[in-house]
């Protein structure tokens, strides 16, 4: 019995037609075309987006796609998405140490100030004459200078921290560091987030199905509603491309992304 692959392969050659009309079409790479026929479907990305090419395939040739479909779940069933570990909220730790510093500063000055207006103060005679009464001047009260608030420089990016919603169906893998995080479909309503110390790499399935935070900074649209975009980097050094000001305005995908294709 021939293989999926071979089976798709067959039907193409059986009705004339080229991988090059499919790639023309479809809006999908040769190169996944050709990974397709030879079954190497790993070099194809999962979930959602190989499923979008045996799909597109499958009706270009003449063949019923939900057969296809059910062939390649026999021969690579969908991983269960592992549940992911609790990343320690460290944003959320250092306001903490912030308030509580701030909250000793002013105690301590609070205590000086109180001491300094109650201390014990020790009597000084008098000196009466027949002739005057001199009377002393009294004592002028000076308050201890406030000590300066000391001005800290903003603490170095040693870290990228990313929070992602999702309001459509939207197939994505994120890799932290090259270790796999999220592979899978997410659906309305959920969320993800993850950190890494150097680099994030994004796969999207639906590029506008989701929005995205860095280091609790709201991030720039990745693409349109529907869009595949692949390869998308972010690193210490070009946090700042991904990450919106009010000046921004949203681009349709940020530079430097390939591999795209529309459904």
């Amino acid at each position: 019995m021939a293989s999926l692959g071979q089976e798709l392969k067959q039907e193409r050659e059986k009705r004339g037609i080229s991988l090059e009309e499919i790639s023309r079409a479809t809006r999908i790479s040769l190169r996944f075309l050709h990974a397709v026929e030879a079954d190497n479907f790993h070099l194809v990305p999962g979930g959602f987006f190989i499923r979008a090419v045996l799909r597109a395939y499958a009706n270009y040739v003449g063949l019923e796609d939900k057969a296809v479909l059910e062939r390649y779940e026999a021969l690579c069933p969908q991983k269960e998405e592992l549940p992911r570990k609790k990343e320690p909220d460290i944003l959320a730790r250092r306001h903490l140490f912030t308030r509580i510093s701030v909250t000793i500063l002013i105690l301590a000055i609070g205590l000086a100030i109180s001491y300094w207006l109650f201390r014990p103060r020790g009597e000084k005679n008098q000196i009466v004459s027949r002739s005057a009464i001199i009377q002393e001047p009294l004592p002028t009260l000076v308050l201890p200078p406030k000590p300066a608030e000391e001005t800290t420089a903003p603490a170095p990016i040693t870290e990228l921290h990313l929070e992602i919603s999702f309001h459509q169906r939207t197939w994505i893998q994120v890799y932290a560091d090259g270790i796999l995080k999220l592979d899978g479909i997410k659906g309305p309503g959920t969320t993800f987030e993850t950190t890494a110390s150097k680099e994030l790499l994004l796969h999207l399935g639906n590029a506008g199905g989701m929005t995205y935070s860095l280091n609790g900074l709201k991030g720039k649209a990745l693409g349109r509603p529907g869009a595949v975009v692949k390869n998308i980097r972010i690193t210490l050094e070009n946090l700042k491309d991904f990450v919106e000001s009010q000046s921004d305005s949203i681009p349709e995908s940020p530079a430097g992304l390939t591999d795209s294709i529309q459904p």
